[in-house]
């Protein structure tokens, strides 16, 4: 096991190494690990607690018999030799992570009915393909790639604040479209609705639909991926591990299987937690700094507790809208039925041009009739990991939008609060019933799958938040829509002084790249803004 070194050589269960912390991180997610490596890194006596037996949240791995499946890692983007997330792993003291680069002519394969566009590497290489499929629509084409190099700018400038902004307000276009959703400025674009459908094709990677989605997540995920698409040598586990090691290496100290209870505050401010660990029970700490990676509402509502938080802050925070979740099918597929050359690429299978109508059914409550299906290869991805699947075998994941009410899934919600929905039957046929939707709809890419899966197993939404403790089961914290983006969305600081978030609500954005960027955000706050231009203000420099 990638993560066996970690824990062979610190104790993560029952014993704390003081009382007293310069900052307590909750929460071992990406964003709070990121945090912490670069607290510790910087000589602070550092604290991260988390309820999980093992550190990383979405990017962690859970085994069986032959197999290592990734939980929420599938692809990312930043990795190249000066992006954000190298840039960020070397100040964390977190390397090294060797990043495999996906198909550069096509990382993500659009499959729509009688129509297939792979999406390459590279904005203008992008633009002569949409071009070259769509030749009547270069007008709105070149109006979608001006916004996308816009972003670029700003993405690469994000070390210098003033050149951030300056960025900003000499892109009219995004000024002016900034608080819209990604689908009204798709329609601004072309009203081929193919064309529309194939620029909107990615968004399982926010799970909203084009109308629904801010601008700058569609647009921006779609950026971000446009740089490179990559995948860690030894799975996602491997960052979670390599900035844990940095943690404790630098006198930091992780806590598994201690869940916070509270958030301690006195006389408005974070003086430190409490929390419940099997083998030391209820505990309380000291810190002078509580960094959150906690989900974000039950930051608010249960660690913080009502009666610190303002009743206008109260009513915001209950009504975030959490974005939709996700169902998971994780199959061994016999390696035949990829073919002889198969290439290292997503695979997105759309049954219609119209991307609305499953988040209508989902939001209803419905399991989607023909959701899009997300078909992941991990045994492509990280060709180097044997741990993936038996010989022969392909490790494959299949995603889709599903609901994430206890009552779709045949579950009373108290139930799904403790957990005692996983052995009822009802539960067991639902989840095999839309399981086995996802698998007769990879016919379109794969006709043979179905008859080839040799070992399968799913998740829905209540598995993941049995895990990860989050609202509704998302991995993608509140949805991203214009009302609940950029400034709609909670900052790094908060109104109690010495309390500080990170992770998938925040302004930074959901996903690898964006958590991590959250928790050098939080990092930063405590330790002052020159971190934020010591980490990223040498991004143009190849990292030794």
């Amino acid at each position: 096991m990638i993560n066996s070194y970690m824990h062979a050589a610190f104790d993560h269960f029952q014993t704390p190494s003081d009382s007293k912390f310069d900052a307590i991180v909750i929460g071992a997610g990406i964003g709070g690990l990121t945090a912490a490596a670069l607290l510790t890194h910087r000589g602070k006596r550092v604290l991260v607690l988390d309820q999980h037996t093992v550190s990383g949240g979405n990017a962690t791995i859970f085994s069986r018999p032959g197999y290592e499946f990734d939980i929420g890692l599938h692809y990312i983007g930043g990795c190249h030799s000066d992006g954000l997330i190298p840039s960020i792993l070397h100040a964390a003291g977190a390397e090294p992570v060797i990043f495999e680069e996906m198909d550069p002519n096509g990382f993500d394969t659009l499959l729509f009915p009688e129509f297939l566009f792979r999406i390459p590497k590279g904005i203008e290489v992008f633009r002569s393909r949409l071009i070259e499929s769509f030749p009547k629509q270069r007008g709105g084409i070149d109006r979608y790639c001006l916004l996308l190099y816009s972003l670029q700018r700003i993405f690469r400038g994000l070390a210098n604040p003033m050149k951030t902004l300056w960025n900003l307000f000499s892109s009219p276009l995004l000024l002016c479209w900034a608080n819209r959703s990604f689908g009204e400025f798709l329609q601004s674009c072309t009203s081929d609705l193919c064309l529309q459908a194939v620029l909107a094709g990615q968004h399982a990677n926010y799970a909203l639909p084009p109308s629904r989605a801010s601008l700058l997540i569609g647009a921006g995920i779609a950026e971000h991926y446009l740089e490179g698409a990559y995948y860690p040598q030894g799975s996602g586990q491997i960052l979670s591990d390599r900035l844990s090691a940095a943690i404790e290496k630098a006198g930091g100290k992780i806590m598994l299987r201690s869940r916070v209870l509270r958030i301690l505050v006195r006389k408005g401010r974070a003086v430190g937690v409490q929390f419940r660990n099997p083998y030391l029970g209820v505990q309380e700490v000291e810190g002078k700094n509580v960094i959150s990676n906690a989900d974000v509402k039950q930051t608010f509502l249960e660690l913080i507790g009502e009666d610190n938080m303002p009743s206008k802050s109260l009513q915001r925070v209950r009504q975030w809208e959490m974005a939709p979740a996700l169902f998971v099918a994780y199959l061994g597929v016999r390696k035949s039925v990829f073919g002889q050359n198969p290439i290292s690429t997503n695979y997105w299978i759309h049954s219609s041009y119209d991307h609305e109508l499953q988040y209508r059914q989902v939001a209803r409550g419905e399991f989607p009739e023909a959701p899009t299906v997300f078909v992941s290869i991990a045994s492509l991805k990280d060709s180097t990991n044997k741990r993936l699947a038996p010989e022969g075998i392909y490790n494959v994941q299949l995603l889709a939008v599903a609901p994430s009410q206890p009552e779709s899934w045949g579950v009373k919600a108290e139930d799904g609060q403790n957990h005692r929905y996983r052995n009822q039957a009802l539960y067991k046929e639902r989840k095999e019933i839309f399981g086995r939707r996802l698998i007769e709809l990879t016919r379109r890419a794969f006709p043979s799958l179905p008859e080839n899966i040799v070992y399968k197993e799913f998740a829905t939404p209540l598995t993941h938040s049995r895990y990860t403790l989050s609202t509704s089961g998302t991995g993608y914290g509140i949805a991203a829509t214009p009302k609940q983006f950029l400034f709609g969305r909670p900052g790094t600081r908060t109104e109690i002084s010495g309390l500080f978030l990170c992770g998938a609500s925040c302004r930074t954005g959901h996903g690898i790249a964006g958590v991590m960027m959250s928790g050098l955000l939080a990092a930063s706050a405590i330790i002052g803004p020159q971190l934020i231009h010591e980490v990223l203000g040498n991004r143009n420099k190849k990292i030794s």
